[in-house]
């Protein structure tokens, strides 16, 4: 274990670093991003297998190719909106951040994580509003229960006490969320190879700030990393956070699917989430029941 004394220094080389990557490798998305940019129904299709909830699990038989596309531009729409609502939100615990530490290098990289995040709301809000208007006829999402979820989520968290506590706990969360947000980066980076798709932009640009984002988090938990025996309390109360967040996410791709004419039940989402065969869906469901495990980020890459 680091001495206080080097963990000061290494967070400041990091900090610095970060803050140099923020100004010369980020992004404006109503600029940098082409809006007139489609994304091709055999992309989207594409997807179907890698990122379904139904994959491999034989009750998706009933769904034909214009299925899947719709079922996909639902599954993007429901991860964008997830993501939109998860940032905006997080925004509150970041301002908290700053009554932490005083120093330049730390509050200037605050400042550029605020702008970020703002930033990627702004995005998947416009981008989901796109895809859904390329679905004529399809109702939207149900977001409601979403948005009241994780409001409630952060009120809770940012009420915890103590900083440390409070700060462990939250990017504990959070930092879910966000290597959920990377997964799919690679998912479409891998599926769909064509650079100009706006889906593929959208997640491209938005895994850009992403891995600097988790390098921050990595700094967050290492200098709020408790004592045995409260060293499990984070992960205790962080893991339900997710769980709950990703069982309603996933709840709106069933009501996606009886949309689309399959016969899918809500009570039947535990025995899909088992049972899919879809790597996306694979990784996901096993992010939130592993350990705590503040020391693997990938500095190299901010």
């Amino acid at each position: 274990m680091r001495t206080n004394n080097e963990l000061d220094a290494h967070d400041e080389s990091l900090l610095e670093r970060l803050n140099r990557a923020s100004l010369t490798r980020s992004f404006v998305p109503q600029t940098d991003i082409n809006w007139n940019a489609e994304t091709t129904d055999d992309e989207y299709e594409s997807l179907y297998s890698s990122w379904s909830l139904f994959e491999g699990t034989g009750m998706d038989k009933g769904l034909d190719a214009a299925g899947r596309i719709k079922f996909v531009k639902y599954q993007q729409m429901n991860l964008m909106i997830f993501s939109e609502l998860l940032e905006r939100y997080a925004l509150t615990a970041l301002i908290k951040l700053y009554e932490t530490d005083a120093s330049e290098a730390f509050r200037e990289y605050l400042d550029h994580f605020i702008k970020e995040e703002s930033y990627h709301a702004t995005m998947f809000r416009r981008a989901a509003r796109q895809i859904q208007a390329t679905m004529r006829g399809c109702k939207p999402l149900p977001v409601l229960a979403l948005d009241r979820m994780l409001r409630w989520i952060f009120r809770l968290l940012n009420s915890l006490p103590g900083k440390k506590f409070r700060s462990n706990v939250t990017f504990t969360f959070f930092r879910f969320g966000e290597q959920v947000t990377l997964h799919a980066h690679q998912i479409v980076q891998g599926k769909i190879r064509r650079k100009q798709s706006l889906i593929r932009q959208v997640w491209a640009y938005h895994a850009l700030d992403e891995s600097r984002h988790l390098a921050f988090d990595a700094i967050i938990l290492e200098r709020s990393k408790l004592r045995w025996p409260l060293s499990w309390a984070p992960l205790l109360l962080a893991a339900p956070c997710s769980a709950l967040v990703s069982l309603l996410v996933n709840a709106n791709e069933i009501w996606a699917a009886r949309q689309l004419g399959l016969p899918a039940r809500l009570w039947q989402l535990p025995g899909l989430m088992k049972r899919t065969q879809a790597p996306f869906k694979r990784r996901v469901f096993s992010l939130w029941t592993k350990s705590v495990d503040e020391g693997r980020v990938i500095p190299e890459e901010a």
